[in-house]
């Protein structure tokens, strides 16, 4: 179980392979769902309605971001 931000500054818990979902797209800093296998697209949709992850279009390409975790002062 990992702690997240969703887009409100809720704070959300999400299982390990979400989790691991969660550290590829934050590592990557977008991930493009031509990039993904149908389980990965699958828990990405469902983290998309959790309001976890964004759903952005980059070029021509969909695929899925993190919203900003740590707050500006």
């Amino acid at each position: 179980m990992k702690a997240v931000k969703d887009k409100n500054n809720y704070v959300n818990l999400i299982s390990s392979l979400e989790a691991k979902l969660f550290n590829k797209v934050d590592l990557n800093g977008f991930l493009g769902v031509n990039n993904m296998d149908e389980r990965e697209f699958y828990i990405a949709e469902e983290m998309y309605k959790k309001d976890i992850l964004q759903k952005i279009n980059k070029g021509e390409e969909l695929g899925y971001k993190i919203y900003p975790q740590k707050k500006k002062l």
